[in-house]
């Protein structure tokens, strides 16, 4: 019997350049039909749109009308002297707008984390679901002010030691066999990085203060997060993502998933 070769379709990928209301661009990619459900997805520090290319196909082949910007600071998209986190509020709502969508389903890693929350309270109606990874949610306590703090400090020094340093440490910190490909792409990303961008940029999401703004019921809301995070933020009160979201439950995953 002849073996079925089953072609996995490939969507058309396009790129374009938004003018914000601002005067600020946004570089954007996106793919698939414009007339499904839309999911943004957010990059996080230092990254840009060409992150989410192991997700955008595979999102679009499921029926998601997909847009990966670069962030302002980032990419392609506008260089800025001042950053706040209500400068990319404006940033998305401005994508929306042009896009002719009304709301969407909002996924950020990291950075990208923090700027959705940003956006999901202050915009909740524009968002249908939320999706957070690696993120969090405020930096009250000294020594969450102090893990912010040390990230201004190192993108400082890096800043100092010059390009080939910070993707030395890339190497280090994606050093897991899993990692590979990250590992690739921010040692590449780390060859022309502006620390001066990447500095107003953490300092803007430093200023995020997300606890007990977002309820769970009217924004369905999926966190993931590391192992490691969890035991070394929830449990020992570093991070309390439990107090991120009202209403919000939080369930460790089956250790068969894990291992998968």
């Amino acid at each position: 019997m002849a073996k079925i070769i089953q072609k996995t379709r490939y969507y058309r990928e396009k790129t374009s350049f938004l003018h914000n209301p601002d005067g600020s661009k946004t570089f954007l990619l996106e793919v698939g039909d414009a007339a499904n459900t839309a999911i943004v997805l957010l990059h996080g520090i230092g990254a840009d749109h060409a992150m989410w290319e192991p997700q955008r196909q595979v999102f679009a082949r499921q029926g998601y009308y997909v847009l990966t910007p670069d962030l302002l600071a980032h990419g392609k998209s506008s260089k800025v002297t001042t950053l706040e986190l209500k400068d990319w509020n404006n940033q998305i709502i401005a994508l929306l707008t042009q896009k002719g969508l009304t709301s969407c389903i909002l996924l950020g890693v990291s950075m990208g984390g923090v700027i959705a929350q940003s956006f999901a309270i202050n915009y909740p109606h524009m968002v249908s679901q939320l999706i957070l990874a690696d993120t969090f949610a405020t930096l009250s306590s000294w020594r969450e002010k102090l893990l912010g703090f040390s990230q201004l400090v190192g993108f400082s020094i890096y800043k100092r030691l010059g390009a080939k340093a910070l993707a030395k440490s890339m190497s280090h910190v994606y050093k897991m066999p899993f990692a590979k490909r990250a590992r690739a792409y921010f040692i590449e990303k780390s060859a022309d990085v502006d620390f001066n961008q990447l500095i107003l940029a953490r300092k803007a999401i430093n200023k995020i203060d997300a606890l007990q703004k977002i309820d769970g019921k009217e924004i369905a809301t999926f966190v993931l997060v590391g192992e490691s995070y969890i035991v070394a933020f929830v449990l020992k009160k570093h991070y309390i993502l439990i107090e991120i979201f009202k209403n919000l439950v939080l369930r460790q995953a089956p250790r068969s998933l894990s291992e998968n």
